[in-house]
């Protein structure tokens, strides 16, 4: 059983110990004490939480004096040390949001972060001009280093608060026609060249291709024409095969050639003077400017190679294992639809229309000729041209009494006939 208790403090004139602040409770968990401040300063209010208190015991859920005392600096070492465990590669952007959200939350009490500072530090990095997608990261981050320390034992989170998020309107949709890709590709230095081929047939991201950690020649294959990746080399620890043909794959042999002739002791399969490059971003911006396609990015190839495979017919279960998509969700944003598209598409519409269309090369003579051979046509006594608001009688023939519609009257209605087509003639 637990129990509840008010710190004293001996009066310096009287010497008398006297009780203040709130309320403290004792309980045990599994035979260990546990003390722990109940915030409350009503006798009532702290005995509710000292039974809440006990009953997380005995549901295995004890929220220990840890939630309290956490603060942003421990859950930043659990967020490094789960990417350490599981080996991601992403821990620089990482550091890039701490740097953000270290100057807002650095040395506060967990328990403290409410959706209120949570709207602070919105409205906080708005007006220093980030972007909403940049915002929305940030929130990421610590919103999974919260996810993190909830799930520990004991937990160092008690109640994740929610948290807002901004809407993104900078969704890239940008691609390359292949007369664009011959163009740029046509003025670019021999170490992009070969870069821009892999990301246009391919897909590949662009830490795939280039760095220390891009494409070899042992992953090359050029006397079976494919590019095998293990699971280690992939972002979705997936393995991928792509396989290799005509223009990639002529591109492929010669800068295989170039390298054992001129850099036989380099592995990469794209090098500037045999040595790894990390950056291409100088060498596609005048490679662009020389032939005027302007606004492009190096990952519009990766868009491309996306909509090339899909318009080739590939399904897009085997295309999205060479682009290495894991999720449809992802694979549909970079499956991008072009006004060529949608032209293509009308046009294939009005060859369908023209197939299906049948024209009836008869006259309205032969077709009356064949319905009176086929028997009486029902004479349509019961619907007239034009409609009266004053109708008072049903319809025997539906059963059904419609009180907006006269049925007609004229006896030169009674003779009226109709066609197959429902015309009346």
């Amino acid at each position: 059983m637990g129990m509840l208790y008010r710190r004293k403090k001996r009066d310096p004139i009287t010497q008398a110990l006297l009780e203040f602040g709130p309320w403290w409770m004792k309980y045990y968990d599994h035979g260990r004490p546990v003390y722990q401040s109940t915030e409350k300063t009503e006798k009532r209010e702290a005995s509710a939480v000292l039974k809440r208190a006990e009953g997380k015991v005995l549901d295995g859920q004890r929220e220990g004096p840890m939630i309290y005392r956490t603060r942003f600096e421990d859950l930043v070492d659990g967020l490094k040390q789960e990417y350490a465990l599981k080996g991601r590669k992403t821990w620089d952007r990482r550091e890039y949001n701490l740097d953000r959200l270290k100057p807002v939350f650095g040395g506060m009490r967990v328990r403290a972060i409410t959706t209120d500072k949570l709207q602070e530090f919105i409205a906080k990095r708005l007006q220093e001009g980030a972007a909403a997608a940049s915002v929305n990261r940030d929130l990421d981050c610590l919103h999974r280093m919260m996810v993190i320390g909830s799930r520990q034992t004991p937990p160092k989170v008690g109640r994740i608060p929610h948290f807002p998020k901004l809407a993104e309107h900078n969704v890239r949709e940008g691609f390359l026609e292949h007369d664009e890709f011959l163009s740029i590709r046509g003025a670019a230095p021999d170490h992009l060249k070969v870069a821009m081929t892999i990301g246009y047939y391919t897909g590949m991201r662009l830490r795939e291709i280039i760095s220390e950690r891009g494409l070899r020649w042992d992953q090359v294959k050029l006397e079976e024409g494919s590019i095998r990746l293990s699971s280690s080399e992939t972002k979705t620890k997936t393995p991928r095969v792509i396989y290799m043909a005509d223009d990639f794959l002529l591109v492929m042999k010669k800068a295989r050639e170039i390298q054992v002739r001129d850099f036989p002791s380099c592995p990469y399969v794209c090098h500037r003077n045999g040595q790894p490059f990390s950056n291409l971003k100088v060498a596609w911006n005048t490679a662009c400017k020389r032939v005027g396609v302007m606004g492009k990015t190096f990952h519009d190839l990766r868009r491309t190679g996306v909509r090339n495979l899909i318009r080739a017919g590939v399904p897009e279960t085997v295309a999205m294992k060479i682009s290495g998509h894991k999720t449809r969700s992802v694979f549909d944003r970079y499956n991008i639809t072009s006004e060529d598209d949608l032209r293509e598409a009308a046009k294939r519409l009005n060859r369908y229309i023209q197939e299906k269309k049948v024209t009836l090369s008869v006259t309205p003579e032969i077709l009356e000729e064949e319905s009176r051979e086929d028997g009486e046509s029902q004479p349509i006594d019961i619907w007239r041209r034009g409609r009266d608001l004053n109708s008072r009688m049903g319809y025997p023939i539906s059963g059904f009494q419609d009180r907006h519609v006269r049925p007609l009257r004229h006896p030169s209605v009674c003779n009226i006939r109709c066609d197959l087509n429902g015309f009346a003639w």
